[in-house]
Parts: structure tokens; sequence; C-alpha cells
């Protein structure tokens, strides 16, 4: 059974041409899907909006619309398409506006087989390419929330930098500049929020001492506990529990 990893599409008006491009990638080129055949501009939009190419093999000179002219319309929602664009003429005009249309490859007609075939596996290579940066950053991104879970479910604990960065098989200091880059907060910052924010819940939730609950939220020490809690709540615990206290008798 073939599996297809590649989908192209070839949007080319003259129908010699459409049955020679695809025999030449069809007989040269595996695990390459020929999605869709269109026979003017227009049809090519339709074509590339229902089968999703990778790559389009686009006439410079069709009917309804030209290819610069699809290629543009078909930016909107393809962004990453690869496309490559066949001519009958060389114009530098042409070139440089496919240039800035992300065009990859300008092919003059008759095209060669031999240069098509190169012009598909560069792109093939690209999309190869642009596939694996994806995985990584899926990849890195669940190790990051695998990573919070950590912390979550570990904050009372006496854990740290290197023992989350160990969790999920991460060397510490990239685990340490991708996790500020995914969070906007270093790692000690998050543990300090999570942390704190418990023991605001405790303040006003239970009758337990500072110390208790200081212990209760990962810190072994009162006086630094308190210390943290004034940086980031901009008063004390008492102070806090006080004023929350006093605002849930009112309510009362």
């Amino acid at each position: 059974m073939n599996i297809y990893l590649y989908n192209i599409l070839i949007a080319e008006d003259e129908s010699l041409e459409r049955r020679a491009l695809k025999h030449i990638i069809s007989r040269k080129l595996n695990h390459v899907n020929i999605c869709g055949e269109a026979k003017n501009g227009l049809e090519a939009i339709e074509m590339a909006k229902t089968n999703n190419p990778d790559i389009i093999i686009m006439n410079i000179d069709m009917p309804e619309l030209n290819g610069l002219e699809v290629q543009r319309e078909i930016l909107k929602f393809l962004p990453n398409v690869l496309t490559i664009i066949t001519a009958s003429f060389d114009d530098f005009a042409f070139t440089q506006t496919a240039i800035r249309l992300k065009v990859i490859d300008y092919l003059l007609k008759p095209v060669k087989p031999s240069e098509l075939i190169e012009s598909i596996k560069r792109g093939i290579s690209r999309i190869n390419l642009q596939r694996n940066q994806e995985t990584v950053k899926e990849c890195n991104n669940t190790l990051i929330q695998e990573a919070m879970r950590f912390i979550e479910n570990n904050f009372d604990q006496d854990i740290n930098l290197e023992a989350a960065a160990a969790f999920v098989h991460l060397n510490s200091q990239y685990f340490c500049r991708y996790f500020k880059s995914k969070t906007g907060v270093n790692f000690t910052e998050y543990l300090s929020s999570l942390r704190i924010k418990k023991a605001k819940e405790m303040l006003i939730d239970t009758n337990e001492n500072i110390t208790e609950i200081s212990m209760s939220v990962g810190y072994t020490d009162s006086s630094y506990f308190g210390k943290v809690f004034l940086r980031i709540v901009g008063m004390t615990p008492n102070k806090f529990r006080a004023q929350n206290k006093k605002q849930q008798l009112l309510i009362l």
C-alpha cells in the first residue's frame, strides 16, 4: 500500500502539459500524491482549498487568473504552500514578483524532467525540515506541560529547577531558558507564585499558624516565606489574613 506524504497540485490549462507533468512526477517520485489537476486559475484556488497541497506546480499563463494572481490568493489560506511556477517566457518583472510571493522555483517551458524533479525534491526537503521543527516544538510544549504538572503536584516538597528538568529529561540550562520562553516567568517565580497562591487560600480558609502554612506550601523557613509573601502580595501573611477575615465578617 502506498503511503502518500506529500500532496502536489498541478495547475496547467494545457491537457498535454498536465499529463506530461503527472507522468514525470508519478514515475520519478515515491510517496507523492497528485491531489488535483486544475485547468484554470479559479479551479486552482478551489482545489487548493479542498485538497490542501504541500506543493503546487503552476503555469503562470492560465485563463481566469494568471499563476501569480492565483498564488497571491492561495497564500491567504495556505501561507506555507511551496509553489513552482512554469512559464513559456523569461520575464524579470514576473520573476521578481514570484520571489515576493514565496515561489520557490521558476521553470521555463518546455520543462525538463530532471529540473522539475530536482525542484520538487528541494521543496520536499523544505517540507521535511518544517515538519521536523514543528515536531520538536510540539514535543517541547508537551514537556513544558508535564513540567508544570510536576511542579503543581510537588510544590509543597523541596523541589528545584534541576528536579523539574530531570523529570522531563532535559538539560537544566536548556529547560530554564525554554520554560521562561513559554511561561513568561522563570522556574523560581512560577514555583513561588504557586506556593503563595496556596498559602493565601490557607490563610483565608484555615486557622493554621504561619509556620504551619509555610511548611504546608514547601517553605521550611517561615521567615523566608514571609519575605516571599510580602514581595508577591504586597503585605505580610498576618495582615493578609486579618484583612480577608474582616471582609468575610462584613459579608456575613
